[in-house]
């Protein structure tokens, strides 16, 4: 590891200590109503600053009734049967009644 790294390593720490500290002491003290309404008004601005974030991302909804419309309900198609296996067991069938008619050579 080099010198760098562990004194990047030693500022973050302290960093992370020093708001530690801060978020403890504000923790520990008695808020005056004021400060909590201060604090109430500021994370409703952030609430609203989310929502409309969230808004941009979402698509636009219609806001009118929509038109009618009558629903098909798609055709279904009849089952269709492979034909491969049935040209597989005519060939199956047909094995043994060569074999009864052509006799081995030995």
């Amino acid at each position: 590891m080099r010198i760098e790294d562990v004194e990047r390593l030693a500022d973050d720490t302290a960093e992370a200590i020093a708001y530690q500290n801060e978020v403890s002491d504000i923790l520990q003290s008695n808020m005056t109503a004021e400060d909590e309404e201060a604090m109430l008004e500021e994370l409703e601005e952030l609430e609203r600053q989310e929502a409309d974030r969230l808004r941009l991302d979402l698509p636009r909804a219609p806001n009118g009734a929509l038109p009618d419309k009558e629903i098909v309900e798609p055709e279904e198609e009849p089952e269709e049967e492979p034909e491969e296996e049935e040209e597989e067991e005519d060939e199956e069938e047909e094995a043994p009644q060569r074999s009864r008619n052509n006799p081995m050579l030995a």
